[in-house]
């Protein structure tokens, strides 16, 4: 079908710091306990390493606060915002090995995390591991609705071959009126796969209205020479042809269809 939209990639963004798991961290004691000055749980090393970590991460001094966290999580095995640092520090150093071990310590310590099993999904999913990273994409989902997180499932899904059940994750998020373009493409791509080309139509035309997109415009005039539309092809081809990535190919097939005798 000409050049299809190019490869559809997850979401894979990370929260910035530990405040993006989905319960509170422990805060310092407030007066009432002790003499003026005294010690709170807060300044026990585990904690005093975490708190560290937190300040290294937020400077993006990733390697830092890795080693905090990790020293955090070695003198308290259980302490779940360390690990989930850690594995969010390996994972902007791209270290997705150290990350995916991070984020499953998350998961065992707390099973109802959906940061945790988001990004679990996310590293699992860098190190070509689909299956896990959809197993963990499917229990975040269950935890709490997520477009971001159906994408990445759905996308992964498409490019594991396994279309009817991207289609149903896709369906969710066209019923959700998507903002991505790349779900629309998606959408367009799989219909007109199937040979669904008036919903490839309408999903194309959802897309380019979301972005101006050359290959988009492109795939679009693709479709709707298939539908004999001389005059939405010849329009769509012509939005193509002002890409500088689908220009050459674009007036090829203008010049196509005014050889066959369509002016505008």
């Amino acid at each position: 079908m000409g050049h299809v939209a190019g490869t559809l990639r997850a979401s894979r963004r990370l929260a910035s710091t530990a405040v993006g798991l989905a319960f509170c961290a422990i805060a310092s004691a407030t007066g009432g306990v002790g003499p003026a000055g005294a010690q709170t749980l807060w300044d026990d090393p585990a904690f005093a390493l975490y708190r560290q970590a937190v300040e290294a991460m937020d400077k993006k001094n990733y390697a830092q606060a890795a080693d905090l966290a990790g020293q955090a999580a070695a003198r308290f095995p259980n302490h779940v915002l360390a690990h989930y640092l850690s594995g969010q520090a390996c994972a902007a150093q791209g270290r997705w090995p150290e990350a995916a071990t991070a984020f499953e310590r998350v998961v065992e310590i707390y099973p109802g995390s959906f940061t945790g099993q988001r990004d679990l999904g996310t590293s699992y999913e860098h190190l070509g591991r689909g299956d896990d990273a959809a197993r963990a994409w499917d229990k975040a989902l269950a935890l709490q609705d997520s477009d971001d997180v159906r994408a990445s499932l759905a996308f992964l899904l498409v490019k594991e071959g396994r279309r009817p059940q991207a289609q149903q994750h896709l369906g969710v998020l066209a019923e959700h009126g998507s903002k991505r373009p790349e779900v629309w493409t998606a959408i367009a791509r799989l219909s007109y796969e199937s040979g669904d080309l008036k919903a490839s139509e309408k999903a194309f035309v959802q897309a380019v209205a979301l972005k101006d997109d050359g290959r988009t415009w492109f795939n679009l005039g693709v479709v709707r020479s298939r539908l004999n539309d001389s005059s939405g092809a010849l329009d769509a081809f012509e939005h193509a042809a002002q890409h500088t990535d689908t220009k050459e190919q674009a007036q090829k097939e203008i010049a196509k269809i005014r050889g066959q005798g369509y002016n505008r």
